[in-house]
């Protein structure tokens, strides 16, 4: 997990990746343990759970609250974008024209939403 990366999140019960996840981070503090995580533009989210799985495209993260189970993230790569997920992402028609590979949307995520900051 890299908070600097974006991710395609599919939930439990979906077919296939039906949002993004920026900024994803596990906390275990006070009285919360899980993943923290933003959707673009700005809604932030806290879901208890624990980290199941992780390699170097994603991991698996399994939630006890919202959309219960395990979840699946992946990286999203800018052929994400140009062939299969322009609509899931504002301006992915856009981004899928002007930017040339994974790191420079990452880059664009970064610079636009904020996040992955040291």
């Amino acid at each position: 997990m890299d908070r600097r990366k974006v991710y395609l999140l599919k939930f439990p019960n979906d077919e296939d990746f039906t949002a993004i996840a920026c900024d994803c981070q596990l906390w275990d503090k006070q009285d919360f343990k899980g993943l923290c995580y933003l959707t673009p533009p700005d809604r932030g989210h806290m879901i208890p759970g624990e980290l199941i799985s992780e390699n170097e495209n994603g991991f698996i993260f399994h939630s006890d609250g919202y959309e219960k189970g395990d979840w699946n993230l992946r990286e999203l790569t800018i052929e994400d974008i140009k062939f299969n997920y322009q609509k899931i992402v504002g301006g992915g028609n856009m981004l899928s024209k002007t930017i040339n590979n994974t790191e420079e949307l990452h880059q664009w995520f970064r610079s636009e939403f904020h996040f992955g900051e040291k």
